[in-house]
C-alpha cells in the first residue's frame, strides 16, 4: 500500500517586527514531534513553515497546495492561534478539496465541540497526538471504525460531531522519536537567527538555539493555565535528553539551549545530574553551550542556583505571578511572597537573568493586593530589570479564570473572543470595579515608563547589513559590546529586550522616536497617558 501524502503547515502568529530581518526562529515542537512520528511510521511528509517567508501569499500557499495533491494537510496551535488556523483551513479547502484536514494542539483541546464546529475540519485530535495521529491514519487506510481511535472527533453520518473517548498519557516519553526540525527548515532558522532576536541569545555574537522538551505537562492546577495534554506530569531520561543533545550540538553547532520543563527543578537530583553532563557536552566541543529554563519559585535555594549557573545556564524562567498571598492562593500557585523575593535575590546574586511576569487582574485581586505587588516591583526594580515584567492577566479557553468569565457572561460570545478579544484586557475581579481597574491599567504603565530603563546606543557601526553596538549598562556602568546586531531601526516604535553582558540585568534598547514617547510619558499628566500609550501602539502597529 502507498503510504499518504502529508503536509503540516505551521501557522505564522502575527509578529510585527520590521520588514528586513524578520523573526524565524520560532520553533513549534509539537508540530515538529508530530512528523516525526508520521516519518517514523514511513508517511512522506512536508512542511509549509510560514515563519519562513516575509509574506507567504495565499498565491503561494496555493501553488504548494495543488502542485503537491496532499491526501492529508494537518495543522494546529494554540487558542491565540485561531486566525492563523481559519485561514489555513480555509486556502487548504479552496486549493485541495481532496485533502483531508486534521487539526490539533490547545486550540482543538481546549474547545473541541467550539472548534470544531467553526473550523470545520474533517478530523481532530483532542490531547496528545503522538500516537493518536497514527493510529487515525492507519485506521482511515485500512476504513476501520474510527469510534476504536480513543482522542480524536469526527463526524458521523448526520454530520455531527463523535468525540472519542480521551486518550492516556503517554507514560514512556524515551520512546518518542526527537522532533523533525530538519523538515521545519532549522539549518535556515540557524543561519538566520540574530543575537537581536531574544535577550537569552544577545551573549554571543551568532547564536544557534535549540529547543528541547524535557518534559511534558504539570500537575499544578493554576486558575490562568490549561494544559492541552492533560495534568500527569512525565520527564524524559537524562540519557535520553543528553542523547539529543550530543547529536543536535555536533550536527548544527547549537550553542544555546531553550530547555522545555514546567518543574525543571521539581527532582533536585535530576537537576544536579542533568548539569553535570551540561558540563560534560560543552567540554566535549570548541564553544560555550549555555541554556535556559523554567522553574518553580518554592524549588530553589543557592546550592542549586550556584550549580545550574556553573553548568551553563544564563537565565531563568520564574513563574512569579503575584507578590499578594491572597492572589496566590486564589490562583492555586502554591507559592509565597518571600519565595519569590528569596528566588530573585539568588538569581542577582548569581548574575543570571531571569524572566517572570506579575500578572494583575485574577478574580480575588483587590486595590489593595494589586498595590502589595506593584510596590514590592517599584522597591526592587534594581534587582531584578526588565526582568520582571506588569500586565495584565489573560483568558485562555481551557483555564478555569476563563470558564468563570464565561459563566458569569463577562465572555458573552467564545468565537469572538478568540478571533478578536483575546489579549483585551478584561475585567474579571470581584472587587474592582471597571473605573478602578481602567486607572490600574495607568498606574502599570506609568511604573513601566517610570523605573525602566530605556536607552539608545551611544555608538553603532555598520557591517554587512548588521550593526555592531556599544551599549553602557544603565545598572553596573560597564559597556558591553554586541555584534551581528540588529537594532531597533530609526523610525521604529519597537524595543529590544537586551542583557549586560556583565551584570546579566535587563534593559531596553530604543529609538530615537521611542525614547522621546517615553520622556513625553514622564512628564505628561496621569490622565493623558492612556491615550498617549494607544497612539504608542498604533505607531508600533504601522512599523
Amino acid at each position: 500500500m502507498d503510504r499518504k501524502k502529508i503536509l503540516i503547515i505551521v501557522p505564522k502568529f502575527e509578529m510585527h517586527t520590521g520588514k528586513k530581518h524578520r523573526v524565524v526562529n520560532v520553533i513549534p515542537i509539537g508540530l515538529a514531534s508530530i512528523s516525526a512520528v508520521l516519518k517514523e511510521q514511513g508517511y512522506q511528509v512536508d512542511f509549509l513553515n510560514l515563519y519562513l517567508y516575509d509574506d507567504m501569499s495565499e498565491e503561494g500557499i496555493c501553488k504548494c497546495l495543488i502542485k503537491n495533491e496532499y491526501d492529508f494537510i494537518l495543522t494546529g496551535g494554540l487558542s491565540a492561534h485561531y486566525r492563523c488556523v481559519k485561514y489555513c483551513v480555509k486556502l487548504a479547502r479552496q486549493y485541495a478539496p481532496r485533502a483531508r484536514i486534521v487539526l490539533g494542539g490547545g486550540i482543538i483541546t481546549s474547545q473541541p465541540q467550539l472548534m470544531f464546529q467553526s473550523l470545520g475540519p474533517d478530523f481532530i485530535v483532542v490531547g496528545e497526538g503522538d500516537v493518536t495521529i497514527v493510529e487515525l491514519l492507519r485506521y482511515l487506510e485500512s476504513h476501520e471504525d474510527l469510534a476504536a481511535v480513543d482522542g480524536i472527533g469526527f463526524r458521523d453520518n448526520h454530520g455531527d460531531l463523535v468525540l472519542t473517548k480521551p486518550r492516556k498519557p503517554i507514560k514512556d516519553l524515551d520512546t518518542l522519536p526527537w522532533p523533525d526540525y530538519e523538515g521545519l527548515g532549522i539549518d535556515y532558522i540557524l543561519e538566520n537567527t540574530y543575537p537581536s532576536h531574544s535577550y537569552a541569545y544577545d551573549w554571543v555574537e551568532h547564536p544557534r538555539p535549540y529547543s528541547l522538551l524535557a518534559s511534558r505537562s504539570c500537575p499544578f492546577l493554576c486558575t490562568f493555565c490549561f494544559h492541552p495534554i492533560g495534568n500527569k506530569y512525565r520527564q524524559r531520561s537524562i540519557p535520553n535528553i543528553m542523547a539529543e543533545l550530543e547529536v543536535a550540538v555536533n550536527r548544527y553547532r547549537i550553542n544555546n539551549i531553550d530547555m522545555y520543563d514546567e518543574l525543571f527543578s521539581f527532582d533536585r537530583q535530576r537537576v544536579y545530574d542533568l548539569c553535570r553532563e551540561m558540563k560534560r557536552l560543552s567540554e566535549s566541543v570548541n564553544w560555550e553551550i549555555r541554556w535556559n529554563c523554567q522553574m518553580r519559585v518554592d524549588t530553589t535555594d543557592e546550592d542549586l542556583i550556584k550549580t545550574m549557573k556553573d553548568a551553563g545556564c544564563n537565565l531563568l524562567l520564574l513563574g512569579l505571578e503575584s507578590y499578594s498571598q491572597v492572589v496566590l492562593d486564589s490562583m492555586r500557585k502554591k507559592t509565597t511572597p518571600q519565595q519569590i523575593d528569596n528566588t530573585l535575590n539568588l538569581a542577582r546574586k548569581a548574575n543570571l537573568s531571569v524572566q517572570g511576569n506579575f500578572i494583575f487582574g485574577d478574580v480575588a485581586e483587590t486595590k489593595e493586593t494589586a498595590n502589595e505587588t506593584l510596590t514590592y516591583w517599584k522597591n526592587n526594580h534594581d534587582i531584578f530589570g526588565a526582568g520582571v515584567s506588569l500586565d495584565f492577566i489573560q483568558l485562555y479557553p481551557g483555564t478555569k479564570l476563563y470558564k468563570h468569565a464565561v459563566e458569569k457572561k463577562i465572555i458573552k460570545d467564545e468565537i469572538d473572543f478568540v478571533e478578536n478579544h483575546i489579549f483585551d484586557r478584561i475585567n474579571v475581579t470581584e472587587k474592582i470595579i471597571d473605573k478602578d481597574f481602567d486607572h490600574l491599567f495607568t498606574e502599570l504603565i506609568e511604573a513601566r515608563f517610570k523605573y525602566s530603563k530605556y536607552l539608545l546606543p551611544f555608538k553603532k557601526k555598520k557591517r554587512n547589513g548588521v550593526w555592531e553596538v556599544s551599549v553602557k549598562c544603565p545598572y553596573c556602568k560597564n559597556v558591553s559590546i554586541y555584534r551581528n546586531y540588529i537594532p531597533p531601526g530609526f523610525r521604529s516604535y519597537h524595543r529590544n529586550d537586551i542583557c549586560c553582558q556583565v551584570c546579566r540585568l535587563r534593559f531596553y534598547l530604543v529609538s530615537l522616536p521611542f525614547m522621546l514617547f517615553v520622556y513625553l510619558f514622564r512628564i505628561i499628566p496621569s490622565r493623558f497617558k492612556p491615550t498617549l500609550y494607544t497612539l504608542m501602539q498604533f505607531m508600533k502597529a504601522l512599523n
